[in-house]
This record gives C-alpha cells, structure tokens and sequence, in this order.
C-alpha cells in the first residue's frame, strides 16, 4: 500500500494531531518576531544588546534541553510535548511587558528551554507517527509535512503580529491571545495522540528505506562503533562522530532558519522600508518555508536529501546575496522567501537522520540534535548583532549566505535518497 490514506485511523488522528503540536509550538514564536524592531525601540535597545538577549533564549534550550531525552523515556513523547506548551503559555504575554535587556534575556531563557523539550518531544512523537505509517505499508516520507505544519503556524504568527502592529494592540496583548489560543488546540488534539511511552528504536523492518539509508562512506563524519548497550545517556551519545557531523549540519540549518526571520525587520528598517513592511521579510521567509515544507516530501522522495540539500544551498547563497548587495526592500523579501524554500526541508532531514542511529534510542537521538542544535541560536544573534553593531545589518545576514555554502559538502551526511 502506497496511499497515506491507506493507514489505519488511529495512526490518521495521530498525524492531525501531531501537525497540532508542530503548528502551536511555532504560533508560540513567531508571534512576536515581526514587532521585534518595536520592541527594541520600545525599551531602547541597542543591536548587541538586542542579539544578547535573543540568544538568551537559546542558552535557556541548551540548558533545558539535555532533560528532553531522559524526560521522554520517562514519561512518553506526548506528555513532554503537551506540559512544555502549557508552561510556556502562561510566560508568553511577558515578552511585551518587559522594561529592558536583562528582563527581555530572563523571559527568552525561559521560552527557549521549554521550547527545546517540547521540539525533540514533538520530533519524537513524530517519528513515531512515521513509523506507525510505515507499519501500515507507507513507506513514503511525512516528516517535512509535520514541519510544514510548524512553518504554517510561523506564518500564522507573522500574520498576527503583522496586523496587531497595524492597529495597535499591545504586544502582550497580541501573546496572551496567542497563548491561550494554542492551548485550547493542544487540548483538543490530546486524545489523538499515540499513548505509552517511545519504541527504543526504529531500526527493526527489514524495507525501511529509513533504516537501511547510511551516510555517504565518502564523508568523514561517518558514523562510529554502534553501542548496543546504550541506554538514554546524553552524554555517551556524544561521543559518536556521526552525532557531531550532524549538530554542525543542524546548527548551519537553523542558522540559515533564525537570521532572515529574526533580523529582516531591523535589515529592512535601516534601509528605509515603510513601518507597514518591515514585516513582510518574516512574513515572505516564513511563507516560502511552509511551501518548501508541505512540498518537501515529495522532493527528497523524488531526488534524495543530499541532492535536493545542495541544489537548495546553492540556490539561497546567490539570490539571498544578490538581494543584500542590491539594498531593495522588495528584492531582500524575495531573497528571504528564497531562502525559506531552500531551508525548509534541512532541520527534519536532520531530525530523521538522528533517530535511525544504530545503537541509540530514537528518542535520545533526537534529543542530542535538537539539543545540539540550540548551539545555533545562540551564536546567530551574537554574531549578526556585533557585526550589525560594527559594520552593518546587511553584513550580519550574509552569515546566512557562508553557513549555506558550508553545507554543500557536509550534505553527504544525510541518510534519505530515494522512496522505493
């Protein structure tokens, strides 16, 4: 059976209700980001000062998320998922009643590390999801759908924030309605999800096209000795090369993910967009990605990972620096919507590669990533933010254009080719 229709309904609610989690926990985000230009004027803060703090938010999933793995075992992918988003709610309306840096930096390491636990939980449960499917006889990709859910809800959130900056409304405001929104959907989708604990691995079908892939033997990142005897550790799970071939590629991912969006509107102020379009770069990105993402199945079905990856780069290096050379408002927003296509498919390819890891519990494999992939957003905002501070926002953002062409070769460590 080749028809995802084809899966049981059980597995079907599954897939609804994991889309749930993935759009909610970017509507949380995203929300604010296109107002982030007024915010730093609100509280007068300066670029660095403004990348310190967004990278607050990631030190906070750094610290937070080493506890995703072992609190996933513990007590199942859903449930981690679920009271993640029920925490962070109530935190979310604080983000706009903050009265400077140090305030901003402490509600964005909260934010983040609940976002972390709930991304490798939501990662988690949905490679289970993918995994039912393939038990079913599906044995197509779904995982950039999931995602495509993630990036609909991103766009969702540019949407709000950009028509909440229009008429006014209060930053927190605008997030406490967001807030109590994604956690109405949440508890709808609850019963939908898969109950009991995560599998300790999904390298059991002999036809998985997943399981059988193996990083390219020319990479020398390829992956060390299997530890059959591996239990949920973190820290023994670093000590496998592939775990860190595949944090550098994840860091670069969301590099590229993190900087378009979070710095478009200071990039597009500063050249002299209108206030009412300052948000649209987020907005073009955001909405490029969730096409990438909804088409992106098919994509790497049809051409593989690692092919598709490096067509991608190469697309985003040369438009996305055309548009900075060329300062237009309107050619940055296409390089922008560029980029988020190019992007879209990087993060889950990641994600799928680490929870098929010989020796390692999917679930630990995931959270290692998402662990690892922190690292990207904190170094993003501190480097664009001295750079912007130093020479200029323009020069910030071509961070985005080298971290693509470094992930032309380090595309061979993808494991996804073909569907059969």
């Amino acid at each position: 059976m080749s028809n995802p229709r084809g899966a049981d309904d059980a597995v079907r609610r599954a897939r609804i209700a994991v889309s749930v989690l993935f759009f909610t926990n970017a509507l949380t985000l995203s929300a604010w980001l296109p107002r982030l230009a007024e915010l730093q004027a609100d509280i007068s803060l300066t670029d660095v000062a403004l990348g310190a703090a967004l990278a607050a938010g990631a030190a906070g999933g750094i610290a937070a998320g080493v506890s995703a793995g072992p609190l996933i075992h513990r007590w199942g992918s859903q449930r981690v998922a679920m009271a993640a988003l029920f925490i962070v709610a109530p935190i979310l309306p604080f983000i706009g009643l903050v009265p400077g840096a140090w305030t901003l930096g402490f509600v964005l390491l909260l934010v983040g590390g609940l976002d972390a636990v709930m991304d490798a939980a939501m990662n988690s449960h949905a490679m289970r999801v993918q995994h039912e499917m393939r038990a079913t006889g599906v044995h197509r990709s779904i995982l950039n759908t999931f995602h495509g859910y993630w990036s609909l809800g991103a766009v969702a959130g540019g949407l709000i924030g950009v028509a909440t900056a229009a008429i006014s409304l209060p930053i927190a405001w605008m997030l406490a309605a967001v807030a109590l929104l994604c956690s109405v959907l949440v508890l709808v989708a609850r019963p939908w999800l898969l109950p009991g604990k995560d599998p300790d691995s999904f390298l059991d079908t002999d036809d998985d096209p997943i399981g059988d892939a193996q990083p390219d033997p020319s990479s020398l990142l390829a992956a060390g000795p299997a530890n059959a005897d591996e239990r949920s550790a973190t820290t023994r799970v670093l000590h496998r090369p592939i775990i860190w071939g595949l944090g550098l590629f994840i860091i670069l991912a969301v590099m590229i993910e993190d900087i378009p969006g979070r710095w478009s509107s200071i990039y597009l102020t500063d050249i002299g967009a209108p206030s009412a379009t300052v948000g649209w770069g987020f907005v073009a990105f955001t909405m490029a990605m969730t096409i990438g993402r909804f088409s992106g199945d098919r994509i790497v079905d049809a051409l593989g990972e690692r092919r598709w990856t490096r067509v991608a780069m190469s697309g985003t290096a040369v438009v996305l620096g055309l548009s900075l050379l060329a300062q237009s408002p309107w050619l940055f927003m296409i390089g922008c919507a560029v980029t988020g296509f190019g992007v879209a498919t990087l993060f889950p390819a990641a994600m799928r590669a680490a929870a098929h890891l010989p020796g390692i519990r999917p679930a630990t494999g995931v959270a290692t990533i998402s662990w690892l992939s922190r690292a990207g957003f904190v170094t993003a905002p501190l480097i664009v933010g001295v750079i912007a501070e130093n020479f200029s926002v323009a020069w910030g953002i071509s961070v985005t254009v080298i971290a693509a062409l470094i992930l032309l070769p380090l595309s061979s460590i993808l494991t996804w080719e073909k569907s059969r």
